[in-house]
């Protein structure tokens, strides 16, 4: 097996125990992973979506936006960056 695919094993691994602690609701712990993943690769536009999607849920919107403005950046079709970016901006608007 070649270096560079045992790394893009061991980033599904971390994407996989941050998607774990997401959905049972461990933020800090998913947050953590996230950040662990994005230090591996920059570029991983899932870890930056669900980065924005925690922000969201501690109301941290600038933190949010940030994150959902990178993931756009590298995923122009992220329904969910999209979806949540439109949201708070609007919620920034009233």
């Amino acid at each position: 097996m070649t270096t560079e695919k045992k790394e893009e094993i061991a980033e599904e691994k971390m994407l996989e125990v941050a998607k774990f602690y997401f959905v049972n609701c461990k933020f800090e712990e998913a947050r953590q992973e996230f950040e662990k993943v994005l230090i591996k690769n920059p570029s991983n536009s899932e870890a930056y979506c669900s980065l924005g999607l925690i922000y969201e849920n501690k109301k941290d919107y600038k933190k949010a936006k940030e994150m959902y403005s990178k993931t756009l950046e590298l995923d122009k079709e992220n329904k969910v960056a999209v979806e949540h970016i439109s949201k708070i901006t609007g919620m920034e608007n009233e």
